[in-house]
């Protein structure tokens, strides 16, 4: 082998071996949820309160599941027959949406949530998403879309549930929310 040769696949050894120690923690890091999330992760949720039916249907399904690869948790929605109502729009069965984990200091409880206090909600772990359609506008041709915040909750007996606040960028707000969790 020539010296050329030699120097060169050292070269590329320590190239490798650069982009392996720059790359190699971040790729790990994405693969592994954030353990403040995890436990709400790849569980069915049921809402079981909500005062948006239009927009989130009592008794219907979600499923939050880890895109590692988008660095992002995807809600993953189903319809069934016991529940008020079918997801549509952005919402409609499949996982459609995208959201980003926000870490907070502690868990919101459903009291925190529903007195709405921006500081006391701004130290909680959360989900967010912008610009989601969820159902239609009540201008015709028009999209309404509005901002999805999920607030991870632990509940009585420590059960993980969610409380969902919907807002709307341009400020048509519906005052309501939806709250669900595991079958009991």
């Amino acid at each position: 082998m020539s010296s050329q040769t030699t120097a060169f696949s050292r070269s590329l050894a320590r190239l490798a071996f650069i982009a392996a120690a720059a790359f190699g923690p971040t790729i790990a890091a994405a693969a592994d949820p954030d353990p403040a999330l995890a436990a709400w992760l790849g569980k069915e949720m049921t809402i079981g309160s909500t005062t948006l039916n239009d927009h989130i249907p009592l008794g219907s399904k979600l499923t939050f599941v880890s895109d590692a690869e988008d660095d992002v948790v995807r809600i993953c929605t189903r319809n069934v027959a016991s529940a008020r109502g079918n997801w549509r729009s952005d919402l409609a069965p499949g996982c459609n949406v995208a959201l980003t984990f926000t870490r907070g200091t502690r868990y919101c409880t459903l009291d925190d949530v529903k007195a709405g206090n921006a500081e006391v909600l701004s130290s909680c772990h959360r989900l967010r998403s912008q610009n989601v359609a969820m159902h239609p506008a009540a201008q015709k041709g028009a999209v309404e879309l509005h901002d999805v915040i999920v607030f991870l909750v632990v509940g009585e007996g420590g059960r993980n549930n969610i409380s969902i606040l919907i807002d709307s960028p341009a400020r048509v707000i519906h005052n309501g929310g939806a709250a669900g969790g595991p079958p009991q």
